[in-house]
């Protein structure tokens, strides 16, 4: 009898350590974001106006996440692009008022706080605020209309929410744009993803964006070969407007010491 009661002994002891990790497991597995990581990425767009010209954007991006204890996180994101783009409705020749240049380049530069609140098996909600700035390299005669010179800042104020539905994800943004001396912008954008697979995903989005309907489609997959690190995304969204803007998004990032499927990334680390 009491070597049977010193087996059975044994053996809860032997899977405390096991159910310690299973409840430790369990309890980081609520946290709003599991681990402090980071993202860089290039990222790529190109628009085509009906009867105008196409506008090309190519540049950098980068966010870093971190947990604030088991319900909060926040990230800082920064990136710089630079753009071709038409723009005689919005730069004039100083030099020369009675013409407006066609095309122009710009350097685009910004930088958005966010923090957020998420239960890893329900959803997420967030609030941010970003500061941009853009200038123009198209000579030293060329100005921005709102500003009078060849920069201008912009401020954006962005609330955010997301519901988790098994391999579903519902959300909704709303932005509040404001550029420098001019007048403030609003917009609201919905959207719905599915996952098919674990490292997938296709999202479908639609709203107002500057009082302009816009509706568009993105597939994002995490390649298995490439170990969960590097991630792809190409899209297409369209402005429906009286010169309708249609535009091709692509990005590839690279995720530093998080190697976890895209729906675990989306739901734990994003």
């Amino acid at each position: 009898m009491n070597s049977q009661k010193l087996i059975i002994s044994a053996a809860l002891l032997a899977t405390l350590p096991l159910a310690a990790n299973i409840a430790a497991a369990a309890e980081r597995a609520q946290r709003a974001v599991q681990a402090t990581n980071f993202s860089l990425g290039l990222v790529a767009s190109d628009s085509d106006t009906k009867d105008s010209t196409s506008n090309g954007t190519f540049g950098l991006a980068g966010i870093g996440t971190m947990p604030i204890g088991d319900l909060f996180g926040a990230s800082l994101a920064g990136s710089y692009s630079r753009s071709t783009a038409r723009t005689s409705d919005v730069l004039f020749d100083v030099a020369s008022q009675s013409s407006s240049r066609q095309t122009c380049r710009f350097n685009n530069s910004d930088a958005v706080v966010s923090v957020f609140a998420r239960k890893p098996t329900l959803g997420r909600i967030s609030a941010s605020y970003g500061k941009g700035n853009v200038t123009s390299d198209c000579g030293d005669q060329s100005v921005f209309v709102s500003t009078g010179d060849d920069s201008m800042g912009i401020d954006y104020y962005r609330l955010g929410a997301e519901a988790y539905l098994g391999n579903f994800t519902f959300g909704a943004v709303h932005t509040s744009t404001e550029p420098e001396n001019g007048a403030k912008l609003e917009s609201d954008i919905f959207s719905a993803s599915w996952y098919p697979l674990e490292s997938l995903k296709v999202t479908l989005s639609g709203g107002d964006l500057y009082d302009q309907d816009t509706y568009g489609i993105e597939i994002e997959h995490q390649p298995e070969f490439m170990g969960e690190s590097l991630g792809v995304a190409l899209g297409y969204s369209v402005i429906d407007r009286d010169q309708r803007i249609g535009t091709i998004n692509f990005s590839v990032v690279f995720h530093f010491g998080t190697k976890v499927e895209l729906k675990t990334r989306d739901r734990q680390y994003r």
